[in-house]
């Protein structure tokens, strides 16, 4: 409307200087050509203010970057897909928790895994993930997330050795895990009640990969991993091992609590309440069960509605 006006503008003028020039005879007339041209003018500069005034822009909301810590595995759960960017399920899961939170903006690097706890202690990150399990020790330290994914465990063995179908069967066979990690304590806890069925303990920092290739050489007797994990790596490497799933009596040997979580450091507990409400959301929208059967071989391991209304862990 500016453009306009300022052409009416400059055709008034023009119209006016005609109008001067050729009645210059006349005065009365150009007298009145001039007034007209005037009020034209004033007409036209008053307007313009209010043509051009807008309003002051709505306020934006300020978009605050979180930065996410991962050790990059396990697989399906945490790795670097084939563009180089970290993906799994827990990883999907997390990017789509927060396209539900427009007010932060994620980021994911994938570091060793004991950084990711030295990241978050020093706030350097403000999420870990990598399919962290539940327990006291760590709660003292870290808030931890609202469960996205529900654990199934399976003991892993030989094609051609004894299959192992309990903890007592495992007596006097060797068994390689990290320390630290929940199906390793799950065998110390084991030893320290059974002291005359002893499981035999080989430390490791090696990856999966490298400890199922013990299993399928017969270095090591058995291992302990969730399903998933054993589907995945038997697709992906063709290992040949066999596998039986751990029943509920046994599996509470490992953890009384089967799910996995995010962890966060003590006082991010408003980011906590957001993405737990996003998880919730994520579970009611089906999101979570979609992800799941995609990196789960088609098993859909999202916690049940009754969980995640149940209310935090800490």
């Amino acid at each position: 409307m500016k453009k306009n006006t300022l052409r009416n503008l400059f055709t008034s003028v023009l119209a006016a200087s005609f109008v001067t020039a050729s009645l210059a005879g006349c005065g009365q007339a150009a007298n009145t050509a001039a007034a007209e041209a005037a009020d034209t003018k004033e007409e036209a500069q008053a307007e313009a203010p209010a043509e051009t005034t807008e309003a002051a822009p709505a306020d934006t909301v300020e978009v605050k970057t979180i930065k996410a810590a991962t050790g990059g595995g396990p697989k399906p759960y945490v790795y670097v897909g084939e563009d180089n960017q970290p993906t799994g399920y827990d990883i999907e899961v997390l990017k789509a928790a927060f396209d539900l939170i427009p007010e932060y903006d994620l980021e994911i690097e994938v570091t060793d895994f004991p950084s990711v706890f030295a990241g978050l202690n020093a706030g350097s990150y403000q999420i870990g993930v990598n399919n962290f399990s539940y327990n006291e020790e760590r709660a003292e330290s870290y808030l931890y997330s609202l469960p996205y994914d529900k654990v199934s465990y399976v003991f892993v063995f030989g094609k051609d050795a004894t299959p192992v179908k309990s903890f007592a069967e495992a007596a006097g066979l060797s068994f390689e895990g990290g320390a630290g990690v929940s199906v390793t304590n799950a065998v110390e806890s084991w030893n320290e009640k059974n002291p005359d069925a002893q499981i035999n303990i080989t430390y490791t920092e090696a990856d999966t990969t490298v400890q199922l290739q013990h299993i399928q050489d017969g270095q090591t007797s058995f291992g302990i991993i969730d399903g998933p994990m054993y589907t995945a790596y038997v697709d992906e490497y063709g290992f040949d091992i066999g596998k039986y799933d751990i029943p509920e009596e046994e599996t509470k040997l490992i953890a009384d609590n089967l799910y996995a979580y995010y962890i966060l450091p003590k006082d991010e507990t408003e980011l906590r309440d957001k993405i737990d409400e996003a998880i919730k959301e994520l579970k009611a929208n089906g999101t979570l069960k979609t992800l799941s059967e995609q990196f789960f071989g088609g098993v859909d391991q999202s916690p049940e509605d009754e969980v995640l209304n149940a209310g935090k862990t800490n």
